[in-house]
């Protein structure tokens, strides 16, 4: 992303990096031969150059009229602008603020015929092949800043995504070097291009996972195969310029190896190293810069999307490399402060077409923040996505994120798990809730499309309204731990690991229990049953009583129940142990 080229400028001193002009971003793909939901999932961190850039979220409706163009309005691109088709098609996207001078960076679209973008990852080459095919300059091609919704308002497939991208790179050439993902109800492709006018796309193995840095992966193709693999037309002769390509006697050229020739970077190749590492353990072995670790591989255990969305929150938590190890300071973790927002796109092929794909959007840092679902097939978002600028605003689900984000950050050690725990929880229970639903959107769509997207839309703003709340909540018991620890006492005396609160009823019913409440003269209580296990709470209470094996003990909770509107809340650790 150009907009991060002076942070890549500064990364240069403290670390060797490949030609790109910025290093922003993660991307991860699992197959849904290998996905726990049986669902095809492309997913990718948004990452900035600082720790306060708004994102929104919209739809962009289909449009029929000639003679448009779709615009790049960096304040460098001199207007680059590249022809429309008649009709374009209705797609989300996740935009940037209007002043962050840049352009649109649309991030992650889904359109109404089932195709999932998601764009881009920054990436690099050696500068032997940058000399061969160099990128554009300035204004006069192809970035980050337009390409996914450029693809996303006229593509229908994934291989008709990495067509489109191939003709674009073809007429316009390229500023950048970038990754994108694509997806539909039946394949998925990955796109990367080289330089100005060289590029390379293939379709992704559904029985495999991948996740990646700020570099080139794609390793062994045969340009022959031209069922499951596009190239430029002058990629092999650009490969032939080389002073050494990797190709074997079959006719395959590995392309990493040969592009991205030599030691690979820490900064990179150690977030990729962390992806097989966690979800391959068994077949992974220490970290090195000279690995050329492979874009795809087969995971030791089918892959949730919840694992995908804790990766994203990623510091090398239990490694040698454990970010909160003062001598890993400056490393650069999946999980980096400086995520913007994180996006997870996840396919139902039973769903009908316009609305077959569900995203999982994060605002801020995944570390800290929640993935809440919206079906692709929505009219409209949350009024709280469309707070514009980048200046502080409570009403902007951006910032109401990143206020969360700052204060569990602040204090890792005492208010980050509690946050963790609380967001891990609630997306667990919106997982059940999306797997529920889809009979239900099925059922809207059968009476109508319009049926079905006023159905999905009101579902989507509905959700993110309700979390929204449900954050303020969270946010208002996590600056009260922080205050409270704050006491200008010694070796971190009296200070106490932050507990989250969540909604009784619904956590218990999760978890099994039928809920009854009572209206008792002293006190409301809420008696919660599952088998012969009985445990009645009161609001207003730190104890409740457990029977359970024909016993009855008095149970203390970390602080007492309590009212926020019509629901009770309890503390999440109590509601983890049920």
């Amino acid at each position: 992303m150009r907009k991060l080229k002076l942070v890549a400028m500064a990364l240069v001193a403290t670390m060797v990096l490949s030609t790109a002009g910025a290093f922003a971003c993660t991307g991860l793909y699992v197959g849904k031969d290998v996905c726990k939901e049986g669902t095809t999932l492309i997913a990718r961190s948004e990452d900035q150059g600082s720790g306060a850039y708004n994102k929104m979220f919209k739809v962009q409706p289909r449009v029929t009229k000639a003679g448009r163009y779709f615009v790049d309005e960096g304040e460098d691109q001199n207007g680059f602008k590249v022809p429309l088709p008649k009709t374009t098609f209705k797609y989300t996207y996740v935009p940037d603020a209007s002043d962050g001078g840049d352009g649109m960076y649309p991030a992650s679209c889904m359109n109404e015929y089932g195709l999932a973008v998601v764009g881009t990852i920054s990436t690099g080459v050696s500068e032997e092949y940058e000399a061969i095919d160099p990128a554009k300059e300035t204004g006069t091609g192809l970035r980050e800043a337009i390409l996914p919704g450029l693809i996303a308002c006229q593509a229908k497939t994934a291989r008709e995504a990495a067509e489109v991208c191939a003709k674009l790179h073809d007429e316009f050439g390229s500023e950048e070097w970038n990754t994108l993902l694509f997806s539909d109800p039946k394949e998925s492709w990955i796109f990367e291009n080289y330089g100005g006018y060289s590029y390379a796309a293939m379709k992704m193995p559904t029985d495999k996972v991948a996740v990646f840095g700020n570099q080139i992966m794609i390793d062994w193709i045969d340009p022959s195969d031209t069922e499951n693999v596009i190239v430029s037309k002058n990629l092999i002769e650009n490969l032939g310029k080389l002073k050494k390509v990797v190709k074997d006697d079959k006719g395959r050229y590995n392309l990493v190896e040969s592009i991205d020739a030599g030691k690979r970077s820490e900064y990179s190749n150690m977030r990729t190293w962390r992806g097989h590492q966690t979800f391959a353990p068994s077949k992974t072995g220490k970290y090195s810069d000279e690995e050329f670790y492979t874009l795809f591989f087969t995971p030791d255990n089918k892959v949730s999307v919840i694992d995908v969305m804790k990766i994203f929150g990623d510091r090398y938590e239990g490694t040698e490399f454990d970010m909160m190890k003062a001598e890993n300071e400056g490393r650069r973790p999946i999980g980096v402060t400086r995520q913007s927002d994180v996006h997870i796109m996840q396919t139902f092929p039973e769903l009908p077409i316009d609305s077959c794909h569900v995203q999982w959007l994060a605002m801020g840092n995944a570390e800290h923040s929640m993935f809440l679902p919206t079906f692709a097939g929505i009219t409209d978002t949350y009024k709280g996505y469309h707070v514009d600028l980048n200046k502080f605003n409570p009403n902007s689900m951006y910032f109401a994120s990143k206020r969360v984000n700052g204060l569990a950050e602040s204090d890792r050690e005492f208010l980050s798990q509690g946050v963790k725990d609380y967001n891990v929880f609630q997306e667990e229970m919106m997982l059940k809730d999306v797997q529920n639903q889809l009979a239900k959107v099925k059922a809207a769509y059968k009476i109508s499309k319009k049926a079905g997207r006023d159905y999905v839309t009101k579902l989507g703003i509905k959700v993110a309204e309700e979390k929204f709340k449900e954050n303020t909540n969270l946010f208002n018991t996590l600056s009260f731990t922080q205050i409270n620890n704050i006491n200008d006492r010694t070796k971190n005396a009296r200070k106490t690991h932050f507990v989250a609160d969540t909604k009784l009823v619904k956590a218990a019913k999760f978890k099994g229990y039928t809920v009854k409440k009572v209206n008792a003269k002293e006190a409301v209580k809420y008696v919660l049953t599952k088998g012969d296990k009985k445990i009645t709470l009161t609001v207003g209470s730190a104890e409740y009583t457990l029977e359970a094996a024909g016993n009855t003990t008095t149970e203390k909770l970390t602080h007492e129940v309590y009212m926020v509107g019509k629901f009770a809340h309890a503390p999440m650790d109590f509601v983890l142990g049920l």
